[in-house]
Parts: structure tokens; C-alpha cells; sequence
């Protein structure tokens, strides 16, 4: 069972356009299957208020969930969000 996390700050999507963001899913989608199936796919980004609406509701219906994560000012806020999430499922676990 694979729980994926990633940080739009540390990998972030094309900057000039959104099309390529569901083959990049799909493409760590199959990679991710190789090792299990997936149960957890979040994505942690700032400023989600400028993806297209239509982009949301098309990433969700691949199993993504969008965590929007304002940082105002500060740094590391995704990975510390991540991390905070990981220890919980650790301990429930």
C-alpha cells in the first residue's frame, strides 16, 4: 500500500501551461504501481486559486486530493504539512 505526497513548491507542475498536469499523474501513477497499489495521492500546493477549475475537477476525478496550503511569507509550510500528516498515519497505523 503506497501513500503519495507531493509539494507543488519541491516538484512543481510546467509553469507556462497546465495541459501537461494529468499525464504527469498518469505517469506517476504507473510508476507508483509498480511497488504497490496506491491508497493516499495529495498534492500540497500554494496559490491553487490559479489553476483552472475545470484542472481540479479533472485531477480529482483521477483520486487526487488537493491540499491548498497558503505560506504567506513563510517557508517549508507543504513539507511540514506533509510531515505532520505522515507521523499521524504512522501512529494510527
Amino acid at each position: 500500500m503506497i501513500t503519495l505526497t507531493l509539494s507543488s513548491e519541491n516538484c512543481p507542475f510546467p509553469s507556462t501551461s497546465w495541459d501537461p498536469a494529468p499525464d504527469i499523474v498518469n505517469r506517476i501513477r504507473t510508476i507508483a504501481h509498480q511497488y504497490g497499489s496506491i491508497t493516499t495521492f495529495r498534492v500540497y500546493m500554494q496559490h491553487m486559486e490559479k489553476m483552472p477549475s475545470s484542472l481540479r475537477s479533472e485531477l480529482q476525478s483521477y483520486g487526487l486530493s488537493l491540499i491548498d496550503c497558503p505560506h504567506q511569507g513563510r517557508k517549508d509550510v507543504a513539507d511540514k504539512m506533509i510531515i505532520g500528516e505522515l507521523r499521524g498515519q504512522w501512529y494510527y497505523d
